[in-house]
């Protein structure tokens, strides 16, 4: 019979109603993860940190579930302004040096501050979907 574990990060509360992550199937499926501070819950006002953010607390949940950035194998990027690509790209290349995951990347307006209303257009990327075979 399948098993579904619902993986949730103490201290990182999510923004709506799923869980960080769900093991499944030998894999880890991550939730889309914002750039927010988990401790204050506030998106920086610099797009560069927000995106930082989003990766830290990327690999914070991918941690939770057992595994690591190294070892992700799809992502899914929301950037909600287009000229912001080449830094999507930049800190894909400084979390992913070697054997980058796949990616798609999505233009569309951004929650919780993350867009519209900070000083600079903001994008970053959010989703990591499948991570690792977890099981033998």
């Amino acid at each position: 019979m399948p098993t579904k574990i619902c993986i949730d990060v103490p201290g990182m509360p999510a923004i709506g109603p799923y869980s960080h992550a769900v093991k499944a199937g030998g894999l880890l499926f991550v939730s889309g993860q914002p750039g927010l501070d988990a401790s204050t819950g506030q998106a920086s006002p610099h797009t560069e940190q927000q995106m930082r953010q989003a990766f830290l607390n990327l690999d914070t949940v991918l941690r939770a579930g057992g595994s690591r950035l190294d070892l992700v194998v799809n992502t899914t990027a929301i950037v909600s302004d287009l000229a912001n690509f080449s830094l999507v790209n930049q800190l894909f290349a400084e979390y992913f040096p070697t054997a980058p995951p796949a990616r798609m990347t999505i233009n569309a307006p951004l929650p919780k501050g993350l867009h519209d209303g900070t000083p600079l257009s903001v994008s970053r990327p959010i989703r990591a979907m499948t991570a690792r075979k977890l099981d033998p």
